[in-house]
């Protein structure tokens, strides 16, 4: 009996259970290791955060995933892996052997060059940690109890998670207008969302003054306080709540059990998916650096990843060739926008429409509905 273990609930590893339901390989024994029940899918959270979807949506169900692929779940926190013995070590479990093993771990966030981030602000990653404080802020948005915002981050995330806040305080102020509306302000370090073309770019700017949503550029964030958000020419931003959604980096648990990561503590990976120096680890995801095809940290690099992932595990268990994955040279980007509509960026190309709101709102539901629970939008615009 081969036993395959997955590390992590990603995108790719999604893929992998898909494929185990529908045509479970002979001799194959299927482990699933998480520390969440619930996966929460990133691209559905700023419709949760602006009211688009309810707040419990956009979770996928990886002990229910798991049932149906046939696969053993253990809901806890893989702390090591023993290359050697070809065992994981699990938080509050025994050691957990395995024939193959693949990781889906994403990113965590990196906090340390923002003095008081950790416990004065409210990271994003992993969101389903802020998950439980969105609840809080949302509360105190209502009871008047924060009137000034503060998005750090010039990133796609920063960019959606300002506009996100801008449509759900709107939404429950009843007038746009309104005196005492609250501030929002996006601190976007640098360069609002650097490496698109100046287009794509004057259309974010153009978004975030249609929506009130003051932009800082050029400047980073060094310090949060209980109130303010200090900048590094010493400028203080008014915040009674700052949401970070800034750099992530590598989990721990590559370095801790002696992988071959690069520079930045990524898992470096062959085009087949399986780790430079070990045939018997594999890994999808943005965890891994895909060497000679680097490319950003974003979830639609994993979908693509994960059909191949598993195919390429059960492959290997069978003793069969391996496939090769091709990373895509451009992606669509959609970035959706306070007013119900999103700015679309590919091949250099940036255009903004009501369409690719819908357009995004259609992947994201089929996505999760396709894994998870189903999804009613609850605020389209017309």
């Amino acid at each position: 009996m081969r036993d395959i273990v997955l590390i992590g609930g990603g995108h790719a590893h999604l893929f992998v259970l898909e494929a185990f339901a529908d045509r479970p390989p002979g001799g194959v024994r299927l482990t699933l290791i998480a520390k969440e029940a619930f996966a929460p899918y990133s691209g559905m959270l700023p419709g949760r955060v602006s009211g688009q979807y309810p707040l419990d949506s956009g979770e996928i169900d990886l002990e229910r995933l798991a049932e149906r692929a046939g696969a053993r779940f253990v809901h806890g926190a893989a702390t090591a892996i023993d290359r050697e013995r070809r065992e994981v070590l699990v938080e509050g479990h025994s050691p957990i052997r395995y024939s193959l093993l693949s990781l889906d771990l994403g990113i965590v966030p990196d906090v340390s060059a923002i003095e008081g981030a950790a416990t004065h602000g409210l990271v994003v990653k992993p969101i389903s940690t802020f998950r439980r404080r969105l609840d809080l802020l949302l509360a105190d948005l209502r009871s008047g109890r924060v009137k000034e915002l503060a998005v750090v981050g010039g990133g796609p995330a920063g960019f959606e998670l300002a506009h996100a806040l801008r449509k759900r305080t709107d939404a429950e102020q009843g007038n746009r207008q309104a005196d005492g509306a609250v501030s929002i302000t996006l601190i976007a370090g640098n360069d609002l969302l650097a490496g698109l073309p100046e287009r794509g770019r004057r259309l974010a700017r153009e978004a975030l003054a249609d929506a009130r949503i003051d932009l800082v550029e050029g400047r980073r964030a060094v310090r949060i306080e209980e109130r303010a958000v200090i900048l590094d020419d010493g400028r203080r931003v008014a915040a009674d709540a700052a949401l970070v959604t800034t750099a992530a980096t590598a989990p721990e648990i590559l370095r801790r059990s002696g992988l071959g990561v690069d520079e930045a503590g990524f898992l470096k990976v062959r085009p087949t998916l399986q780790a430079e120096d070990d045939d018997t680890l594999f890994a999808a995801g943005d965890c891994v650096t895909l060497v000679g095809q680097e490319r950003p940290k974003a979830g639609v690099f994993a979908v693509r990843e994960g059909p191949l992932l598993a195919d390429n595990l059960f492959r290997a268990a069978l003793g069969r060739s391996l496939r090769r994955y091709r990373a895509q040279t451009a992606h669509l980007m959609l970035l959706a926008t306070a007013r119900g509509e999103a700015i679309a960026v590919r091949n250099g190309l940036a255009l903004k429409s009501r369409l690719f709101f819908r357009l995004k709102d259609w992947i994201d539901r089929r996505f999760v509905d396709r894994f998870g629970r189903d999804v009613r939008s609850e605020s389209l615009p017309n």
